[in-house]
């Protein structure tokens, strides 16, 4: 690889021994990649799960210029002990450590602080300001927020390894590979949008649009033909966490919508689609029969916010619930980013939320949250929920004991407050 004399004297310890430690991996993988150079990298997210003794080798004397935040952090402490108690989450339990046997979590949270990481613990750091701009580079673990900023915000990164995200975030270089290569940021399928009624769209619906082609495209890039140019944030969001769910794929144009796909020929690079697929209500259908997996009508847990909730998302929660109480047999568990959480409490949102009996909290409720791996022993056999993520994960993650419901946001909340689902 060719590397900068400012790159070479990171490489070679002037800098100190944390940026020459995440030099060595980044050359490493860039050269495992066949990347020619380096390139500067603008935004980093970082999973808080970590061997402290690395952690400690990659950032020695250093300290990062780039924005830098945590994803949604696996900290019992990150549900309040009162809601936990409400929703009957063992006062003991520590998912943290079950995950990974290793140091405590305020050790390694100190060493983001120093290093100048916002502890955010969200998945949707967007919300917290962290977006990219338009062709910079990123490197973000989680894999919804991945394909939203290579999509929708049209920047270049893919998801990356906690190791390679500090490594970064230290240097402030990446190897150029992957989608930071405009040649592999062309679309290879082609899926067109027929027949479907996407006015009457529910959050349910986009995400079973992206949970199917998902699983059509695999690791390939896709190119959406159809979809309308209202189409919002909030709403693309179902859509792109799901296609790494299904699949593996990591960009999602949306003709006429999204920075690199204003004609199909862009969004293309001028080559023919290795793969042409329509979506229609048939395509909808067998998606969201996937997701539902309970052959009962009762509902133990409900659980919103994988990714985490927009403030859009918990006012439509509070409107939604009203000034109805959850079912003494349901439990209610949203997850947000704090900062979100905090507009919505002056907006009145929380208080309607805690009022009910729900409780919010901003640790992963998608692959990690207790009910996935205690469930039948906590008394829940049955989730319903509006994310493909939440309803794919938690199915697995339990070996198939904790069923699900899969439906709008709507559907959700009533099946919360009366215990029953009713949706079609």
């Amino acid at each position: 690889m060719f590397l900068t004399k400012e790159e070479e004297k990171m490489l070679n310890g002037a800098e100190g021994s944390g940026r020459q430690k995440s030099m060595e991996h980044l050359v490493k993988m860039g050269e495992a990649f066949g990347a020619e150079r380096m390139i500067p990298v603008e935004s980093v997210h970082i999973h808080c799960a970590w061997p402290l003794d690395y952690l400690e080798e990659l950032t020695a004397e250093a300290h990062t210029n780039i924005f830098a935040t945590t994803h949604a952090n696996p900290d019992p402490n990150e549900i309040d002990p009162e809601g936990c108690k409400r929703i009957g989450i063992p006062e003991k339990y520590d998912i943290y450590e079950l995950l990974r046997a290793g140091a405590p979590l305020s050790k390694v949270l100190d060493i983001f602080k120093r290093m100048g990481y916002y502890l955010t613990h969200t998945c949707t750091p967007f919300y917290a300001g962290n977006i990219p701009r338009v062709k910079s580079v990123f490197s973000w673990c989680g894999t919804s927020g991945q394909v939203l900023m290579n999509s929708w915000f049209g920047a270049y990164g893919q998801r990356g390894s906690v190791v390679e995200a500090v490594a970064m975030s230290v240097t402030g270089r990446a190897p150029l590979m992957g989608f930071a290569v405009k040649e592999k940021r062309y679309a290879q399928v082609l899926a067109r949008v027929e027949g479907l009624d996407l006015d009457e769209f529910s959050d349910a619906d986009w995400g079973a649009l992206g949970y199917y082609l998902g699983a059509v495209a695999g690791p390939r890039t896709i190119v959406i033909d159809g979809l309308p140019k209202w189409l919002s944030l909030d709403q693309f969001r179902f859509v792109a966490s799901a296609l790494p769910v299904s699949g593996a794929v990591g960009i999602c144009h949306v003709l006429g919508l999204t920075p690199e796909a204003s004609t199909l020929e862009e969004a293309l690079g001028g080559k023919k689609p290795e793969i042409e697929v329509k979506v229609g209500p048939a395509e909808i259908e067998d998606a969201i029969g996937k997701l539902n997996t309970a052959g009962s009508e009762d509902v133990d847990l409900v659980t919103f916010g994988c990714p985490h909730c927009s403030l859009g998302e918990l006012r439509r929660i509070a409107e939604a619930i009203g000034d109805r109480k959850v079912d003494q047999n349901v439990r209610l568990l949203i997850a947000a980013y704090r900062g979100v959480w905090k507009v919505a409490e002056s907006m009145g949102y929380v208080d309607i939320i805690k009022k009910s009996g729900g409780v919010l909290t901003d640790c992963c409720v998608g692959s990690q949250h207790p009910f996935s791996t205690l469930g039948p022993g906590l008394g829940v056999y049955t989730s319903a929920t509006n994310s493909t993520r939440m309803g794919h994960y938690i199915y697995r993650i339990s070996n198939h004991k904790l069923k699900v419901l899969y439906g709008s946001l709507e559907d959700c909340i009533e099946a919360a407050i009366t215990g029953k689902w009713r949706a079609k």
